[in-house]
Protein backbone atom coordinates (compact mmCIF):
# COMPACT_ATOMS: atom_id res chain seq x y z
CA UNK A 1 0.00 0.00 0.00
CA UNK A 2 1.67 3.21 -1.15
CA UNK A 3 1.31 6.32 0.98
CA UNK A 4 1.12 9.59 -0.86
CA UNK A 5 1.47 12.23 1.85
CA UNK A 6 4.45 13.19 3.98
CA UNK A 7 2.30 13.01 7.12
CA UNK A 8 1.84 9.27 6.58
CA UNK A 9 5.44 8.79 7.73
CA UNK A 10 5.40 11.07 10.80
CA UNK A 11 6.95 9.41 13.83
CA UNK A 12 10.08 7.51 14.77
CA UNK A 13 11.59 4.64 12.75
CA UNK A 14 14.47 2.23 13.29
CA UNK A 15 16.45 1.30 10.17
CA UNK A 16 16.66 -2.46 9.71
CA UNK A 17 18.58 -2.75 6.46
CA UNK A 18 20.32 -0.56 3.88
CA UNK A 19 21.38 -1.85 0.47
CA UNK A 20 25.15 -2.40 0.29
CA UNK A 21 25.79 -1.01 3.81
CA UNK A 22 26.98 -3.05 6.78
CA UNK A 23 24.94 -1.78 9.72
CA UNK A 24 26.93 -3.74 12.31
CA UNK A 25 28.54 -0.52 13.67
CA UNK A 26 25.14 1.17 13.95
CA UNK A 27 23.40 0.34 17.24
CA UNK A 28 20.10 2.09 16.56
CA UNK A 29 19.98 4.00 13.32
CA UNK A 30 16.91 6.14 13.88
CA UNK A 31 14.78 8.44 11.73
CA UNK A 32 12.11 10.84 12.90
CA UNK A 33 9.70 12.27 10.35
CA UNK A 34 7.73 15.39 11.26
CA UNK A 35 5.87 17.79 8.96
CA UNK A 36 7.91 17.07 5.83
CA UNK A 37 11.27 17.01 7.63
CA UNK A 38 13.47 13.97 8.16
CA UNK A 39 15.64 14.03 11.28
CA UNK A 40 18.17 11.29 11.78
CA UNK A 41 21.03 10.14 13.91
CA UNK A 42 23.82 7.81 12.99
CA UNK A 43 26.79 6.65 15.07
CA UNK A 44 28.86 9.76 14.39
CA UNK A 45 26.60 12.59 13.28
CA UNK A 46 23.04 13.80 13.04
CA UNK A 47 21.29 15.00 9.91
CA UNK A 48 18.20 16.89 8.81
CA UNK A 49 16.57 17.29 5.40
CA UNK A 50 13.21 18.39 4.02
CA UNK A 51 10.97 16.55 1.57
CA UNK A 52 7.37 16.26 0.39
CA UNK A 53 4.54 16.67 0.11
CA UNK A 54 4.76 14.09 -2.71
CA UNK A 55 6.45 10.90 -1.45
CA UNK A 56 6.47 9.26 -4.89
CA UNK A 57 8.80 11.85 -6.42
CA UNK A 58 11.10 13.29 -3.78
CA UNK A 59 14.66 14.22 -3.03
CA UNK A 60 16.34 14.10 0.40
CA UNK A 61 18.93 16.74 -0.36
CA UNK A 62 20.46 19.04 0.70
CA UNK A 63 21.30 17.52 4.07
CA UNK A 64 22.26 19.56 7.10
CA UNK A 65 24.81 17.41 8.89
CA UNK A 66 25.92 17.86 12.50
CA UNK A 67 29.50 17.38 13.63
CA UNK A 68 31.08 14.31 15.10
CA UNK A 69 33.81 11.83 14.39
CA UNK A 70 34.14 8.09 14.82
CA UNK A 71 36.68 5.48 13.88
CA UNK A 72 37.46 5.20 10.18
CA UNK A 73 35.43 2.02 9.57
CA UNK A 74 32.30 3.53 11.14
CA UNK A 75 32.76 6.80 9.23
CA UNK A 76 32.96 4.83 5.95
CA UNK A 77 29.76 2.92 6.77
CA UNK A 78 28.05 6.20 7.69
CA UNK A 79 29.18 7.79 4.40
CA UNK A 80 27.83 4.79 2.45
CA UNK A 81 24.52 5.06 4.34
CA UNK A 82 24.22 8.79 3.57
CA UNK A 83 24.97 8.13 -0.11
CA UNK A 84 22.17 5.54 -0.30
CA UNK A 85 19.78 7.90 1.47
CA UNK A 86 20.66 10.61 -1.04
CA UNK A 87 19.52 8.30 -3.86
CA UNK A 88 16.01 7.84 -2.42
CA UNK A 89 13.33 9.29 -4.68
CA UNK A 90 10.21 7.62 -3.31
CA UNK A 91 8.91 5.96 -0.14
CA UNK A 92 6.03 3.71 0.70
CA UNK A 93 4.52 1.90 3.63
CA UNK A 94 3.90 -1.80 3.17
CA UNK A 95 0.78 -3.47 4.55
CA UNK A 96 2.81 -4.80 7.51
CA UNK A 97 3.82 -1.22 8.45
CA UNK A 98 7.39 -1.50 7.17
CA UNK A 99 8.79 1.63 5.53
CA UNK A 100 10.64 1.00 2.27
CA UNK A 101 12.66 3.71 0.52
CA UNK A 102 13.42 3.32 -3.18
CA UNK A 103 15.49 4.69 -6.00
CA UNK A 104 12.89 4.22 -8.73
CA UNK A 105 12.09 0.48 -8.50
CA UNK A 106 15.23 -0.48 -6.52
CA UNK A 107 14.61 -0.82 -2.75
CA UNK A 108 17.43 0.86 -0.80
CA UNK A 109 16.35 1.05 2.82
CA UNK A 110 13.94 -0.74 5.16
CA UNK A 111 12.76 0.63 8.52
CA UNK A 112 10.16 -0.31 11.10
CA UNK A 113 8.23 1.98 13.43
CA UNK A 114 9.84 2.52 16.81
CA UNK A 115 7.84 0.63 19.41
CA UNK A 116 6.52 2.98 22.06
Amino acid sequence: MASTTAESFDGAWIVQKVKDVDLEKFEDLRFDFADGTLYGSSPCRSFTTNFGPDTQNLMFTPFEIGGGLCDEETMIAERDFMQQLGLVNRMELQDDGLLVMYNFDQPLLWAEPLAE
